[in-house]
């Protein structure tokens, strides 16, 4: 029986989609995070971090998958960042209306040196998914508010930091013609490459797309446990959930008389 799967794609120079990325050192998965796509979906729908709406209507309401269209190469970028800036005095000041310890601690001491922190921050570059989520409760329209959301945003969106721009919209549709994400993680086209599809030569297209889809009954065979689930505390700890890989073949999800958006 076919059932309401909503579809996005997201692609960009950069994305950046981190799970353990709470301090200094910002790191990224190879594939979005469920995290990551509930606060794209919150951004969109104008739900600020913390709103338990988050956690208690799209994570939980919510069932995800995501295929690697194109996994893209990992960069790290050399960043430092600092609480307070420098004047046109020679001088120095904190960020408005904010407490710069660093501050008062040079201010204390004038023959201290400013100082600020390295941090690493990886991001995936030309990188491509497809995204399918459907409900799982009875929330009634959500699928359809999440889908009006995403094609006219509360917020502007991007690919997991504000710094990664989307290159196409993210809304691909809201299909009806699929029982399940899994069924649509098999047989939804595969378009990352457009146009790019009349350069490209059998030799480099990949035999197989590797997706992942969440499971919601524990106990099966061959479960991941990732944890990337949106919980709403203070101290921003993310829940634990169960995610399942899919080998997809090629040849189901694409031919050479496609030329994709």
């Amino acid at each position: 029986m076919a059932k309401s799967v909503l579809l996005l794609r997201l692609e960009g120079p950069l994305q950046a989609w981190g799970s353990r990325a709470r301090w200094d050192v910002r790191d990224t998965q190879p594939e979005p995070t469920k995290s990551g796509i509930i606060g794209l979906l919150g951004c969109a729908m104008g739900l600020p971090k913390g709103d338990p709406r988050l956690e208690t209507e799209l994570d939980t309401g919510l069932r995800f998958g995501v295929r690697v269209e194109n996994p893209g190469r990992v960069l790290v970028d050399y960043h430092t960042i600092t609480d307070y800036l420098p004047t046109a005095g020679r001088e120095w000041k904190a960020a408005a209306n904010q407490r710069s310890k660093s501050l008062e601690r040079l201010q204390s001491d004038p023959d201290s040196r400013p100082a600020t922190v390295v941090s690493p921050r990886a991001y995936l570059q030309d990188a491509a998914f497809l995204v399918t989520l459907e409900e799982t409760g009875n929330h009634g329209t959500l699928l359809e508010r999440c889908a009006t959301a995403i094609q006219h945003p509360q917020w502007p969106l991007y690919l997991g930091r504000k710094a990664c721009i989307p290159t196409r919209p993210i809304f691909e549709r809201l299909a009806d013609e699929y029982e399940s994400i899994e069924d649509a993680l098999r047989r939804h086209p595969w378009s990352w490459l457009g146009a790019r599809a009349a350069v490209r030569t059998p030799a480099v297209m990949p035999r197989s797309l590797t997706a992942w889809v969440e499971v919601v009954a524990a106990g099966q065979p061959g479960l991941v446990v990732r944890q990337d689930a949106i919980r709403t505390n203070l101290a921003r700890q993310y829940g634990f959930r169960n995610a399942q890989c899919l080998d997809v073949p090629l040849a189901s999800v694409y031919t050479a008389k496609e030329t994709g958006p």
